[in-house]
């Protein structure tokens, strides 16, 4: 073994260790980590080398009374089988949390992270640097939002009801300090951001989630919205074409160019509503549609914005324009 491998194996033991610490320190039965798992299941484990330390301490973890778990080896079949028709050839699901799954791809990093998170609808985003970096990340969170007692903390909540805009910065913060190459929290820190008209600070945190994840469409995404709001429309321009080239479906590609084209004025909008048609001729209905949907759910702000999205691509649509009419006269 070399200098550099031992370098790994003793970061890894590190990374454990404050697992461990934190486990230990948390409420009596607030958590549910396993006993180490048996050596023989290890060993016939489909997984990478580098992520078997954590089943060696705790075949399992069950956090904040069951909100989330890494799944113990004799589940991850069973569980990767049952989610097959969301999944792709080779995903291994290790961990759930609600809905979503948390899965090791076949081709570590290939999708800008070592665990990829696969929500119900089969949408994948890049999670964390490791399965340990993510159970270390929620266990962080889990500090964040529930005291010694393993209660809610006070004035965690908004009057709607959802967690108030800076405990969520908290949050993703402190995933970020516990794991800074985890692309989904950086990049929820970055809509954060936008949402306060912060888009420098956005744009900042969106590159920093492209460097280590490049092929991350709703990155490249964020970053064009934020560069738009401060009038680089150039540059908006740019990052929407690469979020339509990196992503596989051909509906976000068009909805990618579609922004791009409202970037943009004359012949260059024309041109690219003209590949949007090309590949989706009802796109301006489809948006019509999604507005009178948002609008239905009283976000007006959405149904407007998804009303230039379709106006960018069929100036002259005229469903769309009675709308945008009815809602300025508001």
């Amino acid at each position: 073994m070399g200098p550099k491998s031992q370098r790994g194996d003793q970061r890894r033991d590190q990374l454990l260790d404050r697992i461990d610490d934190r486990l230990r320190d948390a409420p009596d039965g607030f958590h549910d980590p396993g006993p180490p798992a048996a050596g023989d299941a290890l060993a016939a484990a489909d997984l990478p080398e580098e992520e078997r330390g954590l089943w060696a301490r705790h075949d399992g973890v069950a956090l904040a009374a069951g909100e989330a778990r890494i799944l113990a080896l004799a589940d991850i079949a069973g569980q990767t089988a049952a989610a097959a028709e969301i999944l792709r050839p080779g995903d291994r699901v290790i961990g759930e949390r609600g809905r979503d799954l948390f899965v090791l791809p076949e081709d570590p990093w290939a999708e800008g992270a070592a665990v990829v998170l696969v929500e119900e609808a089969g949408d994948r985003s890049p999670e964390a640097s490791s399965v340990a970096h993510l159970l270390l990340g929620w266990l962080g969170e889990c500090a964040v939002l529930y005291d010694e007692h393993g209660d809610w903390r006070d004035e965690l909540f908004g009057e709607d009801g959802e967690l108030a805009e800076p405990i969520q910065r908290r949050l993703c913060r402190r995933r970020l300090d516990l794991d800074p190459d985890a692309p989904n929290p950086r990049l929820r820190l970055a809509e954060l951001l936008a949402a306060a008209d912060e888009h420098r600070a956005a744009i900042a945190e969106a590159e920093g989630v492209l460097h280590r994840a490049p092929e991350f469409s709703w990155a490249h995404h964020r970053l064009a919205r934020s560069a738009l709001a401060l009038g680089e429309r150039a540059r908006a321009r740019e990052s929407w074409e690469a979020a339509a080239a990196q992503s596989p479906d051909p509906a976000l590609q068009s909805y990618f160019i579609a922004w791009a084209a409202l970037a943009c004025d004359g012949d260059a909008r024309r041109s690219l509503a003209a590949r949007v048609l090309a590949a989706r001729p009802e796109f301006a209905a489809r948006q019509h549609d999604a507005a009178c949907s948002l609008l239905e759910r009283e976000d007006v702000t959405g149904a407007r914005e998804q009303l230039e999205l379709a106006l960018a691509v069929v100036p002259g649509h005229l469903p769309s324009l009675e709308l945008r009419a009815r809602l300025a006269a508001q």
